[in-house]
C-alpha cells in the first residue's frame, strides 16, 4: 500500500535488534552474527542475532514495541508456534553448518524491547530466556 509504512516498521525493527545487542554485550555476551538464514535453497527462517557465554551459544528473536499491545500484539505472542517452529529449523541449519559451535549448549531467547511512543528511546528490555525448547 504506503512504501514508507513498510520503511517505518523495518527501522523500528532495527532499532530494536541494536538495542537488544547492547544489553547483550552489557551483560557479558559476544556477538557472533546477526540475521542468519539459510542463503541456499529454502528459507527455513532467520535469527534476529546469536550471542554465545561460557560454551552457550544463545540464538534470539528480537521483538520491538512501541505499545504494549498493538496491531501485531505483544512481543511474546507474536513468537508463536509457527515461529517456534522456523527458530527450531533454522536453529539446527546453523549447527549442522558450524561444527566448532556443537558443543555449545543451545538455548534460544526472546527479547521484548519496549520503546517510548513519542520519542522511539529505550522504556523496557524483557529477556525471555530459553523461551523455546526443543530436544537438539
Amino acid at each position: 500500500m504506503f512504501s514508507w509504512f513498510k520503511k517505518l516498521e523495518s527501522s523500528t525493527g532495527q532499532l530494536g535488534e541494536q538495542l537488544a545487542k547492547q544489553e547483550y554485550k552489557k551483560q557479558g555476551f559476544t556477538i557472533i552474527g546477526s540475521n542468519i538464514f539459510n542463503r541456499k535453497g529454502k528459507q527455513l527462517g532467520e535469527i534476529d542475532f546469536i550471542a554465545t557465554k561460557n560454551n552457550q551459544i544463545f540464538f534470539v528473536e528480537v521483538k520491538t514495541r512501541s505499545q504494549q499491545i498493538g496491531k501485531f500484539g505483544s512481543g511474546v505472542d507474536a513468537v508463536g508456534f509457527a515461529k517456534q517452529q522456523k527458530l527450531l529449523k533454522a536453529v539446527k541449519l546453523f549447527l549442522n553448518h558450524n561444527k566448532k559451535y556443537q558443543e555449545f549448549q543451545p538455548q534460544i531467547d526472546v527479547c521484548v524491547i519496549e520503546l517510548s511512543e513519542l520519542d522511539k528511546t529505550l522504556k523496557n528490555v524483557i529477556i525471555i530466556s530459553n523461551a523455546v525448547e526443543d530436544i537438539f
